[in-house]
């Protein structure tokens, strides 16, 4: 009987040991797993440094990746409100000099601007780091969401991807938004949303574009630029059709049905959007119903589906606004949060900006710096002016100034008087073209006064002489000419 009992015990104690041991195996493996799946994070949260930190672009990448959980920090040659702003988001930034955080940097990215000889990009070199462009960071980090949204075109991609995002927001489809210019309702560049959807800029230089992998694609138009890097103009579609063709085989390709250039034929869908009945997505019974702001009544396969009034100034703006109701149609948005959007939307900062006056003429800036955008931004001052335009242009770079001479010596026809600024050299040197004294000179033989200026306070003095109350000062350019616009204009 004891025996018996013994054995029994015996039993249960053993069994109990066999199930002791097992949850013992079990919690070392779910510990391993654990160390192994925190290790793996460790390595992916690591610490990131952009060069060039101060870009429109490279602080929106910056910022989406810190709030991913990586340590993130920075450098550039000068401070600005970008990188204040950066600073506050509690991003280490570096101005001037060498950084000692790359020491501690894991990966670089770099922007196009930043010189093969920059010390920092030296140093990062000798110290055998990580390095990447800002394309490549913008592709790796667009592949973390389900959907891409990429706007692609020669002109008005930023005021398309503002649109876009602003739609969606106002849908509550809570985007993450990449954005190359600031906007009142993001309250900057850059939107952190959900996992869904990421809307993108998508530029075209040095092929930055073909990085990403879209979801949908956007071609807004096609024309020579950037001649620096293509060389030809044949070059700039082969590549736009690349983009196009990098678009994923389940999502839709959205095109400017009015550029020949533009209309992308491949394995994808496609919609074609027209202001001229030529595509699948058509603007009607366009009317001016402020000076210089536009509506009209939207057709998909000749069916009206809703009107639009525009609250951004600018005809060339239903363009724009027809590629962002072809990519909200696209995902179901409703048209009533495509109609307050779009009336709500004011513009992007830099595109047709009104300041204080000069002299008692209206001021307006634009980032306008290719013809075809100068053209767009005079006819639209000419639709809501009285009196003369005077326009001051600085030039964005060297080489574009030469390989477009002869569309920049044309394009400020209806200016009654050009001051060219002296040229934003972005990455280059006088030896890669032509300055502000050739374009001037070029401007002057098709017989249109223009002067051009290396100092502001002449520039300044020199518009005192001419300017009336009734006319308009255009200050257009991508480049440092932002800084001169507030020293121009009278303070309120």
């Amino acid at each position: 009987m004891a025996f018996d009992l013994f054995v029994n015990v015996k039993i249960i104690f053993e069994k109990h040991i066999i199930v002791f041991k097992s949850l013992v195996i079990f919690y070392l493996l779910v510990k391993t797993i654990f160390e192994i799946i925190l290790y793996g994070m460790k390595k992916f949260l690591n610490h990131i440094h952009f060069l060039g930190i101060g870009g429109i672009s490279q602080s929106a990448i910056a910022l989406i990746l810190k709030s991913q959980g990586h340590v993130v920090s920075g450098s550039d040659r000068v401070g600005s409100e970008v990188t204040k702003r950066l600073q506050k988001e509690g991003i280490d930034v570096c101005i001037g000099g060498v950084s000692s955080l790359i020491k501690d940097a894991d990966m670089l990215v770099v922007s196009a601007a930043i010189a093969d000889d920059d010390r920092e990009l030296l140093l990062a070199k000798k110290l055998c780091k990580k390095i990447i462009s800002r394309s490549q960071a913008l592709g790796m980090l667009a592949g973390c969401y389900k959907n891409v949204i990429s706007i692609a075109g020669s002109h008005g991609k930023t005021t398309t991807t503002a649109m876009i995002s602003k739609i969606f927001c106002e849908a509550g489809l809570d985007p993450t938004v990449h954005i190359g210019g600031e906007v009142d309702f993001l309250d900057g560049n850059v939107r952190v949303g959900g996992d869904k959807f990421f809307i993108t800029e998508a530029c075209e230089y040095v092929d930055s574009f073909l990085s990403l992998k879209s979801d949908v694609s956007v071609i807004l138009n096609v024309q020579k630029d950037h001649l620096d890097y293509f060389k030809t103009f044949e070059n700039i579609k082969k590549s736009f059709k690349k983009f196009a063709g990098h678009t994923k085989k389940t999502g839709l390709v959205v095109y400017n049905a009015d550029d020949e250039n533009a209309k992308m034929n491949g394995r994808q869908k496609s919609i074609g959007y027209s202001v001229r009945e030529n595509g699948v997505i058509c603007a009607k019974n366009v009317k001016e119903y402020l000076p210089g702001k536009y509506e009209f009544d939207c057709f998909l396969l000749g069916k009206k589906l809703f009107k639009i009034r525009l609250g951004v100034f600018g005809k060339h703006n239903i363009q724009n606004a027809l590629a962002s109701i072809s990519v909200a149609l696209f995902y179901g948005v409703k048209a009533k949060y495509i109609k307050k959007a779009l009336s709500d939307f004011s513009g992007v900062k830099r595109r047709f900006q009104h300041y204080p006056s000069f002299c008692g003429a209206e001021v307006y800036h634009d980032y306008a710096h290719h013809p075809t955008e100068i053209i767009a931004t005079i006819d639209l001052a000419k639709s809501i002016t009285k009196g003369d335009i005077y326009v001051v242009f600085q030039p964005h770079t060297f080489s574009r100034t030469k390989l477009l001479l002869n569309e920049f010596s044309t394009c400020f026809k209806g200016a009654k008087e050009v001051l060219v600024y002296k040229t934003y050299p972005a990455r280059e040197n006088k030896e890669a073209g032509v300055d502000q004294d050739g374009l001037a000179q070029a401007i002057s033989q098709t017989g249109q006064m223009a002067k051009s200026f290396l100092n502001y306070e002449e520039m300044k003095k020199y518009l005192e002489e001419r300017l009336k109350p009734c006319d308009t000062l255009l200050i257009l350019g991508a480049g440092d000419i932002e800084r001169v616009v507030p020293l121009v204009c009278e303070r309120n």
